[in-house]
C-alpha cells in the first residue's frame, strides 16, 4: 500500500512538471512580450529621456566655437556617417558606445562628452548619455534633436565626399598652374601632405606640411586662410576628400593636385625626407 501511494506521488509530480513545461512552452512568447513590453513602456521611455542631460545645438555650437575640448560621438550608420556629421565626431554604433570605448579614445571621467544620432530616437541616445553617466562620465549629454536638429539650424557639418553636391566643391590645379603660381615665391603656397607619417617621411614636396585624413577635421588652426592651400596625397581620392572637407569647414582656397605627387615628380618637382 505504502509503495502504491509513493508511486501515486512520483506520477503527480511528474504530471506537474510535465504541466508547467507545456505551459511555459505555450505562453512564454506572450509572458516575454508582456516583459518586454514593460521595460519599454511609454513612461520608462519618458523616464530615460528626462532622466538624461541634454545639450542644445546652440550650446554645443558656442562649446565648439570656444575650443573646448569634447568627446563628440556620433551613434548614426557607417552609412549615414559618411553623408555628413559634425566635425571631429567619431563614428560609434550605439552597441559599442561603452565607457571602456571612451576611455581608449582617450577621455577621463571630467571629459566633456557629447552623444548623437540622426535626431529619429531620442530614447536610445538618451539611454547610452545615462549609461556613461553611470559609468563616471559626469559631463556626459545628448545632443537634443541630434544631427537633424543642428543642421535645421545652419550649423556646420563635413560632408563624406559622397553627394553629386560635393563635386562642386572641389578645385583641382595643375603642375603646370601651380608652377606659375610658384614663380611668385613658395610662400604664397601652403602644400598639405594627407598620406600616413611613415609615407610623408620617405618623401614630401618641400615645406608641405604632413596632416593625416583622420586628422583633417581636427587641425583647423594649421590651415592657412591667406594662402592657396594645395592638397596631395596617394592619388586623388585622399586629397579629394581633404579638399571637401576643408571646404565645409570653411576653407575655400583648396586645391587637389591634380596627378597627385606622381606629377609633380614626374614634371620635375623636388621632393625631401
Amino acid at each position: 500500500m505504502k509503495i502504491e501511494q509513493n508511486q501515486n506521488k512520483i506520477f503527480a509530480v511528474g504530471f506537474a512538471l510535465i504541466a508547467i513545461v507545456v505551459a511555459w512552452t505555450l505562453f512564454r512568447p506572450a509572458i516575454l512580450k508582456l516583459i518586454q513590453k514593460d521595460d519599454n513602456s511609454e513612461e520608462k521611455i519618458n523616464e530615460e529621456i528626462l532622466k538624461a542631460p541634454v545639450v542644445s545645438s546652440k550650446g554645443l555650437y558656442e562649446k565648439i566655437k570656444d575650443k573646448e575640448k569634447i568627446f563628440l560621438l556620433d551613434m548614426k550608420t557607417s552609412d549615414e556617417f559618411g553623408k555628413f556629421h559634425l566635425a571631429e565626431a567619431v563614428n560609434i554604433p550605439a552597441q559599442d558606445l561603452i565607457a571602456d570605448k571612451l576611455n581608449s579614445l582617450g577621455a577621463d571621467k571630467t571629459s566633456s562628452v557629447t552623444v548623437m544620432n540622426q535626431g529619429d530616437d531620442a530614447y536610445e541616445t538618451a539611454k547610452k548619455t545615462n549609461e556613461l553617466v553611470a559609468a563616471g562620465y559626469v559631463n556626459a549629454k545628448y545632443l537634443q534633436g541630434g544631427v537633424s536638429a543642428w543642421q535645421s539650424q545652419g550649423y556646420p557639418l563635413v560632408s563624406g565626399g559622397k553627394s553629386p553636391l560635393d563635386e562642386s566643391k572641389i578645385k583641382k590645379i595643375s603642375v603646370e598652374e601651380l608652377s606659375r603660381v610658384l614663380s611668385d615665391g613658395q610662400s604664397v603656397v601652403q602644400f598639405i601632405d594627407v598620406r600616413n607619417k611613415e609615407d610623408f617621411e620617405s618623401g614630401h614636396i618641400p615645406g608641405a606640411d604632413n596632416i593625416s585624413l583622420s586628422e583633417i577635421e581636427r587641425s583647423p588652426d594649421s590651415i592657412s586662410l591667406v594662402k592657396k592651400v594645395v592638397v596631395y596625397g596617394n592619388g586623388e581620392d585622399g586629397a579629394r576628400y581633404a579638399a571637401i572637407a576643408l571646404f565645409d569647414l570653411n576653407f575655400f582656397n583648396v586645391y587637389v593636385l591634380e596627378g597627385d605627387l606622381d606629377a609633380w615628380k614626374a614634371a620635375g618637382g623636388k621632393t625631401e625626407q
